[in-house]
């Protein structure tokens, strides 16, 4: 198994057990971009996450509500929010531009 097919494998194995446990919370989805930001959603329920590869990059797809998709392309970190009272839990997805999506779930 190749160095690409056993990230691939990781992130597969990763998103989906954060998907399950995660699935039909309440969400906040933004994006943070050079000291702007811009809150898309408050309060539609995670459907999933999932990711495509396409050559050497990554793409990152949360799925909310019964529409609504938001993507993330060339995806270079991905920081797991965890506290134990969950008021942060959640993603910050960071893309080659340095843009951060925020996926925040509410109590």
């Amino acid at each position: 198994m190749s160095d690409l097919e056993k990230k691939q494998l990781s992130w597969t194995i990763f998103l989906r057990f954060y998907s399950n446990q995660n699935i039909g919370r309440a969400t906040r989805l933004g994006v943070f971009e050079r000291g702007n930001d811009y809150w898309l959603e408050d309060g539609l329920p995670l459907n999933g996450i999932d990711y495509e590869t396409t050559g050497n990059s990554l793409n990152i797809e949360i799925m909310l509500g019964e529409t609504m998709t938001h993507t993330i392309k060339n995806v270079r970190k991905v920081q797991i929010n965890f506290s134990l009272d969950e008021i942060n839990d959640g993603l910050d997805i960071t893309d080659a531009e340095g843009k951060t999506t925020i996926l925040r779930f509410e109590n």
